[in-house]
Parts: structure tokens; sequence; C-alpha cells
């Protein structure tokens, strides 16, 4: 992939997280919950901060 596309793949996915981040005000339990698994599992397997003991 060249470094164009890598630039314009990593935009993409930066606005549809920021649409997530704007929706989750108005969003249901169940999909706060889900995102917030998904980052966790994002946090824990980057090199994030681990939550566990």
């Amino acid at each position: 992939m060249s470094s164009e596309g890598f630039l314009k793949e990593m935009q993409t996915i930066g606005e549809k997280f920021l649409l997530k981040l704007q929706k989750l005000p108005k969003a249901d339990p169940v999909e706060i919950v889900s995102f917030c698994v998904v980052l966790l599992f994002i946090g824990e397997f980057t090199g994030g901060v681990c939550i566990s003991t």
C-alpha cells in the first residue's frame, strides 16, 4: 500500500471513529458497552494501559 493510500485509509478510519464518538451520547446501552469493549481490546493489544492485574 502506498503512503498516500495509507494516509487516506487512516483519515477514513478517524472520521468514522469521530462520528461514533459524536453519536455515543444518544446510543443504546448495548452500543455503548460494545464500543467500550472494542476500545479496551484495542488498548490491550496495542501496548496500551493494561487494566487486568
